[in-house]
């Protein structure tokens, strides 16, 4: 009796050993993300968001970008990825708005060349990358001695070029609907006298080309999932290469202490940085693209990843901010975008009474934001100097590192930064009240710019030098 209870704890065992193993990726997933890199348009929307599918691919991939140089650069591109992405849905969002809806032709096509291009070339890196990735596992020892893997390496050149044929007629569909805007109104003039109809324009054309590019491009997609998908799913379930690169993961995981804490270095200082870009106010048609409130949600997600896997470090006060300045920057900005487009308007007498309540409102949270975000700033630069302090004794005490004595005192320049941080919050306050043009702007985002850099720099400095301990 009691052998039996003992074999069905070590098949429990068993059993829950795998669950944990197998989330280490899935690379069908990689085949569900491509269903949404299909841009399925309604009005022109997109309604199967592109960072849904960067979700998938990065979950397919998995740990898997451990052991394979390939895959690592695919998480690269998947991060630099999101960042257009995270763009190409916030203009759609704006783009479905009336009120907001005061770009022209032009902007539209400068908008459309910069998501449709770098779409184009991170989509070309990426599923470039994984298949180099998937060959390396094939071709790696005893592997190749295997005819399913033989099967797989036959097929992955295949299924590459139908995926590169796709990314390139998506490219190529979402420049011609914008070729219309091209052709100057006069010309336009006399094609309409030429071919006698007097209703053509750029609008016009333009509305004829849409349906066509977006149908063809659409049913290309769902012709290449029936390609691919077989595929993706036939080399997740090759028992084989699932022994194969589980054990490869397992060993780097257990092995190399160092390669996990870049790993999450990495992630979370790229949160770092991207947060810090949103701190620059820059103007498309007097609204602000980069607005403040992102900022608290991305480094959040970057404090997360680094509380989590050290518990001592304290967060509770900073997370706190985070979530206080939220809903206070969120107000500022919308406020002020709404005092903006209102005050594009016509003038009454009940809507100066309501630009006056918006221009009070939005200013009182902005300052009451910028406040909040410097407390967030002298919190944070605790918070990562603690961090950094605590690798520092770890590496003196355990791996018996000899530091020198500048390594040892790495926070003296504290004070000099904080007070350049002042200044520049300082400077930030003054934005309601700037110009919506001149000399004065550019140099209040300039200004801007620098501080960001200079954080970025003072990021990095701190990244390489807990690397610097384990080396």
């Amino acid at each position: 009796m009691r052998r039996c209870k003992r074999n069905l704890k070590e098949r429990k065992k068993i059993r829950g050993e795998y669950k944990i193993e197998k989330k280490l990726f899935d690379f069908k997933l990689i085949a569900i993300g491509l269903i949404f890199l299909i841009d399925f348009n309604v009005n022109t929307i997109d309604i199967l968001p592109d960072f849904i599918a960067l979700i998938f691919i990065s979950a397919g991939i998995g740990r898997a970008y451990y052991v394979n140089e390939n895959l690592a650069k695919v998480k690269n591109y998947i991060n630099y990825f999101y960042i257009v992405a995270l763009a190409k849905f916030i203009w759609n969002g704006i783009y479905l708005i009336p009120g907001l809806r005061m770009f022209g032709d032009s902007e539209i096509l400068l908008l459309t060349t910069v998501f449709s291009g770098a779409e184009f070339i991170l989509s070309l890196l990426i599923f470039s990358n994984i298949f180099r990735g998937f060959e390396s596992f094939f071709q790696q020892g005893d592997l190749n001695e295997q005819s399913s893997f033989m099967e797989h390496a036959k097929k992955s050149d295949f299924i590459l070029l139908w995926i590169k044929i796709f990314i390139i007629i998506k490219f190529i569909m979402a420049m011609i609907v914008q070729i219309p805007v091209l052709l100057t109104d006069e010309t336009w003039v006399n094609l309409s006298i030429k071919f006698e109809m007097f209703y053509l324009d750029a609008a016009f054309v333009k509305g004829l080309f849409i349906p066509p590019c977006f149908i063809i491009q659409t049913l290309f997609g769902i012709f290449l999932l029936s390609i691919i998908m077989p595929y993706f799913f036939t080399v997740s379930k090759d028992n084989n290469l699932q022994v194969f690169l589980k054990s490869k993961i397992n060993n780097m995981l257990l092995n190399d202490n160092l390669f996990n804490i870049k790993q999450t270095l990495n992630s979370a200082f790229l949160f770092f940085i991207i947060g810090c870009v949103f701190f620059i106010d820059l103007q498309f048609d007097n609204i602000n693209i980069l607005p403040d409130f992102v900022i608290c949600i991305i480094f959040l997600a970057g404090v997360f990843i680094i509380s989590r896997t050290n518990r001592d470090i304290k967060t509770k006060k900073l997370n706190i901010y985070f979530l206080i300045n939220f809903p206070v920057s969120a107000d500022a900005y919308i406020t002020g975008t709404m005092y903006k487009i209102k005050a594009a308007q016509s003038f009454s007498d009940e809507n100066i009474i309501l630009l006056k309540n918006l221009k009070l409102s939005s200013t009182l949270f902005f300052h009451a934001s910028v406040i909040l975000f410097f407390l967030i700033f002298i919190e944070f630069y605790g918070f990562i100097k603690n961090y950094q302090r605590k690798n520092l004794e770890f590496s003196a005490r355990y791996l018996n590192k000899y530091l020198t004595a500048a390594e040892k005192n790495f926070d003296k320049n504290r004070n000099n930064i904080l007070r350049i941080s002042a200044a520049a919050f300082c400077v930030k306050t003054i934005t309601p009240v700037l110009p919506q043009s001149g000399i004065i702007l550019f140099c209040h985002s300039m200004i801007l710019i620098t501080f960001v850099v200079f954080v970025i720099k003072g990021l990095y400095n701190i990244r390489d030098a807990v690397y610097s301990y384990y080396n």
